[in-house]
């Protein structure tokens, strides 16, 4: 049966309050019309006089229903709007208990966080009225257990936003209590708008016996970003023992967001003497795109004489989408000393994927004159994937003009993920000028694992194709690698036939190397005409 629940009061409010103005008749969070059975008919009537508010006869027909249908699918619903009945009678006391009951018997109903909301609200309405007695079960389920029972009590409290509730609130924190408790009171409390809560979440960041509590804390004050919050935190990162503490209060700082800060971390970042802390700095600039945070980690790069804290505060600017950033990280990979800044710098340009990338690796492949940069921009150009990169590759891979540059455009491209991968490394082995060009190709096509008969018959294919004898012994190698019985009359054809020794020998290894009983046997044959290999 179709079941539509509501699971908000206010929802119903609002439907009723729209109804009445509307002058129209309402029924909803009931049974549809058409098949029902008994038990939805008495519900729907009972329900419709809830919509109705005529509270006396809406609480007799409810009890009704659950004196007849008490195993209904409906049943939880009824004993939710039976105790809300009781609410607007006036009933609070009842009320309170038929919440209480219904939680115990329906812990999993949708009306559940809707009971334990009202509970609350009931119990601090009656607390208030002379009856303290209901504070104490208020403050019982904020620590119960059950933690969505717990976090329903909190959360209720904290929408109260009167001043008793909030001090309820903090009569709950106890730092020898439950650390999960604790960890939902700071929750909590970041959540408040109480000023006092700042108060209390500053004394829980000083005091709590849990590092992972006072770190909670520390968040939900820089979460805030109130100046007295800011200055609290920096007050820690000076002063606090704990080096943890101290970090954490960092970036709790960087995630205000408030451009302030960053003058400060910059200072952190130059004349800390803790690593850990230089690092939390260098981390908290990364997450400002304003110039001044471009800045301060241009001047960190240029300062600094760490090698693994530069790398730190480069990948902090790489991650910048300040125009200047890329322009920033070319002229490092063009321009700095330490040769694994420009390097790390060419690849982080790589990864941006933006308009300016393309430009920029070429502009660094035409600039540099280290070999290794040069190389760096060849994997980084495949990894932007711009517009023209597999072409720039492809041209350098099939020129002459620098045997290592080829090579590594060959491998470069042979990253490529595409179901013409096999095709393309075969094409770059025919067409590439580059004898290291070519003998990258059939280094990547031997990796090539699609389709895994392929590469071998390729391979096959090559090395009865080549005249190149170093490049033959690269094939050579490889089919002896792929420890595949398939590879044996390739292997053996050229043992018995090539011109060049050096080539028969290798064949004559990898046959070696596959270690099968068919290898064995090829290589007897070859014992058997040995003179046609000269004399092996």
């Amino acid at each position: 049966m179709f079941k539509e629940k509501k699971r908000s009061l206010f929802l119903l409010l609002l439907v009723l309050a729209c109804a009445a103005a509307a002058g129209a008749a309402v029924q909803i969070s009931g049974p549809a019309d058409g098949g029902q059975t008994e038990d939805a008919k008495s519900y729907r009537a009972a329900y419709n006089l809830v919509l109705q508010e005529k509270w006396p006869e809406a609480g007799a027909a409810l009890a009704a229903f659950l004196g007849r249908f008490p195993k209904s699918e409906w049943a939880d619903d009824a004993r939710f709007w039976s105790c809300h009945v009781l609410e607007e009678q006036g009933k609070r006391e009842e009320a309170f208990r038929g919440y209480q009951e219904f939680l115990k018997a329906y812990p999993e109903s949708e009306w559940a966080d809707d009971a334990r909301t009202n509970l609350v609200a009931l119990g601090r309405l009656l607390a208030r009225t002379g009856k303290p007695e209901y504070e104490a079960v208020i403050k019982t389920l904020g620590a119960a257990d059950d933690e969505d029972v717990a976090m329903a009590a909190l959360y209720a409290l904290k929408d109260m936003g009167d001043e008793n509730a909030v001090q309820t609130l903090f009569g709950l924190y106890d730092p020898k209590g439950k650390p999960k408790l604790r960890e939902r009171l700071v929750a909590v409390l970041g959540d408040t708008d109480n000023p006092k809560a700042m108060q209390k979440l500053m004394e829980i960041a000083k005091a709590d016996p849990l590092p992972e509590i006072r770190e909670r804390a520390l968040e939900a004050i820089g979460s805030k970003k109130t100046p007295e919050g800011l200055r609290f935190l920096k007050e820690v990162v000076q002063n606090d023992p704990s080096a943890e503490i101290k970090q954490m209060a960092l970036s709790a700082l960087a995630d205000s967001e408030d451009p302030q800060i960053v003058p400060y971390l910059k200072q952190i970042a130059l004349t800390a003497k803790d690593e850990e802390m230089i690092g939390a700095a260098l981390r908290g600039l990364g997450q400002f795109d304003n110039a001044e945070a471009l800045a301060a980690l241009q001047q960190i790069l240029k300062e600094s004489k760490s090698t693994e804290l530069r790398t730190e505060a480069l990948r902090a600017l790489a991650e910048r989408e300040h125009p200047l950033a890329i322009s920033a990280l070319r002229d490092l990979a063009l321009n700095d000393p330490d040769a694994e800044i420009r390097r790390t710098a060419v690849m982080l340009i790589g990864e941006r994927k933006d308009p300016q990338t393309f430009e920029a690796l070429k502009g660094i492949l035409a600039a540099s004159t280290d070999v290794e940069v040069r190389k760096a921009v060849l994997f980084a150009v495949h990894e932007s994937g711009g517009a023209g990169a597999r072409e720039m590759l492809m041209g350098i891979a099939l020129g002459k003009e620098n045997d290592e540059l080829a090579k590594e455009a060959v491998f470069a491209l042979a990253e490529e993920e595409t179901p013409g991968r096999l095709a393309m490394l075969l094409d770059l082995y025919r067409r590439a000028k580059s004898p290291e060009a070519r003998k990258a190709a059939v280094s990547a096509i031997a990796e090539h694992d699609e389709e895994k008969p392929a590469p071998i018959q390729t391979l096959a294919q090559i090395l009865k194709e080549e005249k190149d004898s170093e490049v033959k012994r690269e094939v050579i190698s490889a089919l002896g690698e792929s420890k595949n019985d398939d590879a044996i009359p390739a292997l053996l054809d050229a043992a018995r036939n090539d011109a060049d020794v050096r080539v028969r020998t290798a064949a004559v290894s990898a046959l070696g190397e596959l270690k099968t009983p068919k290898a064995r046997e090829a290589l007897l044959q070859i014992l058997k005409k040995k003179d046609e290999i000269g004399g092996l």
